[in-house]
């Protein structure tokens, strides 16, 4: 896998491509009034299966492997959340700033966060909305956190704008 990505969301769209160069790896489709996300990476496919009513928590299926379970995030109050896998790994997500330019996926140590695996940024906002995925250390899960990273930040976008609506 290359050491950086993009991504690329066009105005209006509920999709999210990822690219390696020229080439489209990777994407991300939400169905108009839903919250669940289909997503799938190189030969990684998942769905983001939203749960709850005011307060939500995902689970993380393995749509090639029955819809197996294979991870839950679960959202706290700070606007950070935690994925943690059916095979005991945990994951922080965590915005490095209020606007979301950047935000990290970091390997959960006995504090919380520990060490940066992901970093994500976005460079551009008129046409679309897009930025890069810069890969910093390696993972047998990289392309779940790569999708955990991008399904949260939209997540939390969505209920942002939803909040500013009502």
């Amino acid at each position: 896998m290359e050491k950086q990505l993009h991504w690329i969301k066009e105005a209006f769209s509920r999709d999210v491509v990822i690219m390696a160069g020229e080439q489209v790896i990777g994407g991300m489709h939400r169905d108009l009034l839903a919250w669940d996300v289909d997503a799938y990476l190189n030969d990684v496919a998942i769905l983001f299966d939203v749960k709850g009513f005011l307060v939500h928590s995902v689970n993380v299926h393995d749509k090639k492997d029955n819809n197996r379970i294979i991870g839950q995030i679960d959202f706290d109050w700070l606007h950070s959340a935690t994925l943690t896998l059916t095979t005991g790994e945990t994951y922080v997500w965590k915005r490095d700033n209020f606007l979301m330019w950047d935000w990290s996926i970091l390997e959960a140590d006995q504090e919380g966060a520990g060490e940066e695996i992901i970093h994500y940024d976005r460079t551009q906002t008129l046409i679309a909305d897009e930025g890069h995925i810069a890969l910093l250390k390696e993972s047998p899960y990289m392309e779940i956190l790569i999708l955990t990273g991008l399904f949260v930040r939209n997540y939390f976008l969505r209920k942002r704008k939803l909040a500013a609506v009502h």
